[in-house]
């Protein structure tokens, strides 16, 4: 009996217990519904992610179309006297023949023009001056005095006098002496120079010119005239003439020398070159360039981040003005232009000495000293001297090279002769525990041998002399108590360049040159702070991945080619 009694409580809890569960577990779905279906808490949406940057002032905006269009002088449209002038017209915004963005185009007689730019220019050793420099491409190759050009006029517009200046072309002075015919246009530099009466100061300067084939002609064309004195130098009063302050802007015995570089088009579109980039600006910098100017093309992505980040953060050490080539060459798709370049090389050599002399004119009163550089090229002194002020003082003492001794003072530019460091990549590094993208670090290694005075050559020219710039050397300067470029002896500085010799004889037998090493702790912790700042240097992970796809990589090529035989 008792047992039976113990046997019903036990079936009576087992059914108790079941009940609990079943209950629990209803409990816990209706909760799970419950918090399902419960009405969340909604979020209103008002606004996106987009711009709200107000309307740029139209002073802001000013500055933006001068950025993009450096020769058109909207500004100084804004500001000209209501009256209309007797003689000539100043053409409208859209009344100007405008060809590939940055040039405008004349035609006189059998001839075309095409205009890039105007400089002001009244430097002391300059005989004609003050005078205004038109640089242009016309489709004519003639040497300098030997052809007869049209009859043009300049135009010169004053700021607050309605009546322009009307000159004459005095000169045509062609910037390429090696030939050539159609359908190529060569760069060309115009003399417009002021006139010492008629009712102007020959101090002032004109803020507007334009190219006409009769003094009165209403223009189709019209230039700012650049004049972009030193601003920086506290010597330089603001009511100082231009006369007075080229004479203030030019160097003092005590005064340290002032030097910048000009670049040619930046055309590295499928070519990575930005780790090179950085280092050789770091070198420049090192060596004593106060500022470096780039003109656009078609820049690798990374290239267009290095050359940003130096402006935004160095903004007195790197510019980049706007660039397209003249003859029509379409300006548009990164691409195409790139193709087009390379289509007629010619041509395109003979576009480079537009950005040359426009860099050269746009600082020649704010530099003393003017490079002409490619990316791959370094003016390197030698033995205990590690700047270019020093280079100079040095240079002016030495003999010339291959010269007699002449009677000088002062030269138009002091040259210096070429020498090869090219890859030699079958060779084992020299630096062992240098990483590779140090280049120029690296690369220690050079020919034999250097080139002569005249061929690859590179020069600081002097801003006191010089008027037409080749890549190479001057084609004109002032004549005025100067000599002709200097060659500097390699014992006491030479033109490092960075790439393979045409005479690939020139290869053998390679010598040591390290030369550089004198830079090297300051030059490798500026690039490797560059690069580490831009996100160049790979982390742990990074790297082992990359050796794995690489040992993956020569793994499936040895299969590959086990598989052809």
């Amino acid at each position: 009996m008792h047992a039976n009694h113990s046997r019903l409580i036990k079936i009576f809890l087992v059914i108790i217990s079941i009940k609990l569960f079943l209950i629990l577990v209803l409990f816990a779905y209706n909760n799970s519904n419950v918090n399902r279906f419960r009405p969340r808490r909604m979020v209103f949406i008002d606004e996106l992610l987009i711009d709200k940057s107000e309307t740029p002032s139209w002073q802001e905006r000013l500055k933006l179309i001068r950025e993009e269009m450096p020769s058109f002088p909207l500004e100084e449209l804004t500001h000209r006297p209501p009256l209309k002038p007797s003689c000539g017209l100043v053409p409208s915004v859209l009344g100007i023949d405008y060809s590939n963005d940055y040039w405008q185009m004349v035609r006189v007689a059998n001839l075309t023009y095409y205009l890039f730019g105007a400089y002001y220019d009244n430097r002391e050793k300059m005989t004609e001056a003050p005078l205004v420099r038109v640089l242009t491409m016309i489709n004519l190759y003639a040497k300098h005095h030997e052809v007869k050009y049209p009859e043009t006029f300049c135009q010169l517009w004053y700021k607050n006098r309605v009546e322009p200046i009307v000159v004459s072309v005095t000169d045509h002075r062609l910037i390429w002496f090696w030939g050539g015919g159609p359908p190529q246009v060569f760069p060309t530099l115009l003399s417009c120079p002021l006139p010492k009466k008629n009712g102007t100061n020959v101090e002032e300067v004109p803020e507007m010119v334009s190219l006409v084939t009769e003094r009165c002609e209403k223009a189709r064309n019209l230039l700012r005239v650049v004049y972009e004195r030193d601003v920086s130098n506290t010597d330089i009063l603001p009511t100082a003439s231009p006369k007075e302050q080229d004479q203030k802007d030019n160097p003092k015995p005590n005064k340290p020398l002032r030097f910048m570089v000009c670049v040619k088009a930046m055309d590295f579109l499928y070519v990575d070159m930005s780790s090179r980039l950085i280092e050789w600006l770091e070198l420049m910098r090192l060596l004593g360039a106060g500022k470096v100017v780039f003109y656009d093309a078609q820049m690798h992505p990374n290239m267009t981040r290095v050359i940003n980040d130096y402006i935004e953060n160095s903004p007195d050490f790197v510019e980049l003005r706007p660039l397209s080539m003249s003859r029509g060459v379409p300006h548009t798709g990164r691409h195409f232009h790139h193709y087009a370049m390379g289509v007629d090389n010619f041509n395109r050599i003979l576009n480079e000495m537009i950005p040359y002399n426009d860099c050269f004119y746009r600082n020649m009163y704010k530099y003393d000293y003017v490079g002409v550089f490619d990316i791959d090229e370094i003016i390197m002194p030698l033995g205990n001297v590690t700047n270019w002020s020093d280079l100079i003082e040095l240079a002016h003492k030495v003999p010339d090279y291959e010269r007699a001794p002449a009677n000088c003072t002062n030269w138009a530019s002091f040259c210096f002769r070429n020498v090869y460091f090219p890859r030699y990549p079958e060779r084992p590094k020299v630096y062992k525990e240098l990483p590779s993208f140090y280049y120029m670090l690296q690369h220690v290694e050079r020919v034999a041998e250097h080139c002569d005075r005249y061929s690859a050559t590179k020069c600081l020219h002097s801003t006191r002399y010089v008027i037409g710039l080749h890549n190479h050397f001057p084609l004109f300067h002032a004549g005025n108590g100067e000599c002709d470029p200097k060659s500097v002896p390699i014992e006491f500085a030479q033109l490092h360049h960075y790439r393979e010799p045409d005479n690939k004889t020139r290869l053998i037998d390679p010598i040591i040159d390290d030369n550089i090493w004198r830079f090297q702790p300051t030059l490798q912790q500026r690039v490797y702070a560059k690069y580490k700042k831009l996100g160049f240097l790979p982390d742990i992970s990074q790297v082992i991945n990359a050796e794995i796809q690489r040992r993956n990589d020569d793994e499936r090529k040895l299969q590959e080619a086990i598989g052809m035989t």
